[in-house]
């Protein structure tokens, strides 16, 4: 199905890197942009992964194989027409899972109109390369953010002072158990993005495989974290990647289609609670929440846009 390139050849280094997965659609300017930063941070991943969602004549599948040409390294798949977010993404987890990747390989998720933020993962890894990475927990945040219409392309200063959003409390703790976190970002959202999340590969595979189905990309950043081997959720201490966004985007205004998406969550957050049973009280919780919201018609809480400093 589409452009698939001859399997990766396995790499014997053993540094704790992710792959890198971009995934492409519609990228344009916006994808060469994000190219420019995959570029510089290829050497902080174990494999780097360009996806692309469109035919395989596509402006986006000829900036992919030029950038491929100048960085022989990086692998470029094809879906060889539009797929949704959520079919996209089983298009390259199973190529993941055909090249070699294993359960516990880690995955850096990024869209292709943000950027790797590189200066965050040097200051982030060891003198050898690697990552600090623990087991049973999904890394989200925090991101620079940068501010830009849907129409104009952001065109300020390279280096100026950039603010860092955080979904989780100013004063912290960075580290929360899983449920607790979700269970804060149910009742007070705040911003959150997948891009320069780090997560194990077996989240994915879990959702690609696990019942009942993702449809829709709502609520995917939290759905992902909760594969049954993660436990909790932390925040690396600066941004690993910069957000082109805009701040009258309200996640907390939802349709049908993301109360869909809501259900799925709940449903998909009792599957980890039957691997999880003692934490079950956290759970119900959450549902205690949920229904209070649906049955009172409460209105929904405006989303929290949570800064916590400035990087550069």
């Amino acid at each position: 199905m589409g452009h698939c390139p001859a399997l990766y050849r396995a790499d014997v280094s053993q540094l704790v890197q992710p792959i890198l997965v971009c995934m492409v659609w519609r990228g344009g300017a916006r994808f060469d942009r994000c190219l420019e930063s995959i570029a510089a941070a290829t050497p902080f991943f174990r494999r780097v992964i360009i996806s692309v969602t469109a035919p395989e004549d596509s402006e986006d599948m000829r900036l992919a194989q030029q950038f491929q040409r100048q960085h022989p390294s990086v692998e470029v798949i094809c879906t060889g027409s539009e797929f949704p977010t959520m079919q996209h993404q089983t298009f390259w987890v199973d190529y993941l899972q055909r090249s070699g990747a294993s359960r516990d390989d880690w995955i850096y998720w990024l869209a292709y109109d943000d950027q790797i933020r590189s200066a965050g993962i040097s200051a982030l890894i060891d003198d050898e390369g690697n990552w600090p990475l623990n087991p049973k927990t999904a890394y989200i945040g925090p991101w620079a953010m940068r501010h830009e219409s849907a129409e104009i392309l952001w065109t300020g200063i390279e280096g100026d002072e950039m603010q860092s959003w955080t979904s989780f409390p100013h004063e912290g703790p960075t580290r929360m158990p899983l449920l607790a976190w979700i269970r804060e970002q149910l009742r007070q959202p705040t911003y959150m993005q997948m891009s320069g999340s780090v997560m194990p590969f077996a989240n994915y595979l879990e959702l690609r495989d696990g019942t009942p189905r993702k449809k829709g990309p709502m609520r995917i950043e939290m759905a992902t974290a909760a594969g049954t081997g993660t436990e909790f959720v932390e925040e690396f201490s600066q941004p690993i990647s910069v957000i082109y966004g805009r701040s009258n985007s309200d996640r907390a205004s939802y349709g049908n289609a993301a109360r869909a998406e809501d259900i799925h969550l709940l449903t998909w957050l009792a599957r980890w609670v039957s691997h999880h049973p003692r934490r079950a009280k956290d759970f119900v919780g959450i549902m205690t929440d949920q229904l209070q919201t649906r049955v009172v018609r409460s209105q929904q809480p405006t989303e929290e846009w949570r800064v916590r400093g400035t990087v550069r």
